[in-house]
């Protein structure tokens, strides 16, 4: 009788444990979204803040050492030095970092020197990417 009630109790505790998934999941097949384009910028400017133009930029994802510098043509790059506005994250990325969150490395230079080196932590949605923490307005001295 004992061989059986520890049987039974054995048997319920492992189906127990066989179906903790964790935390589910929100299901994206049912999301209501906007049709916005999300794109995350940082903003780069001096003590007085006039925008800083950089030469270039990159976006590393710290955790993988995945390049996520988003293309741009030479027109949005002059936009961008003009005003010191630079794309970090954008819904490019959604499905890549959906439900997930990671930290990224902005990384700005002027004459091949590193003027910038910010770090952020950006995920998304099942509809926008987003970011969750970090300040997105730098300041260089």
């Amino acid at each position: 009788m004992i061989r059986k009630l520890t049987l039974v109790f054995m048997t319920i505790f492992i189906v127990g444990c066989a179906n903790n998934d964790g935390p589910k999941l929100p299901d994206c097949g049912i999301s209501f979204c906007t049709q916005n384009f999300v794109i995350l910028f940082a903003n780069v400017t001096d003590t007085s803040g006039v925008a800083i133009p950089l030469d270039n930029f990159e976006v590393v994802d710290i955790e993988t050492g995945e390049n996520l510098t988003l293309d741009s043509s030479a027109q949005e790059f002059k936009t961008y030095r003009e005003k010191g506005t630079y794309p970090i994250f954008s819904d490019t990325y959604r499905i890549q970092y959906q439900n997930t969150k990671t930290t990224i490395s902005f990384k700005g230079y002027i004459s091949s020197n590193e003027v910038v080196n910010e770090s952020f932590v950006v995920g998304a949605d099942c509809c926008h990417v987003q970011l969750i923490s970090g300040n997105t307005d730098i300041i260089i001295d």
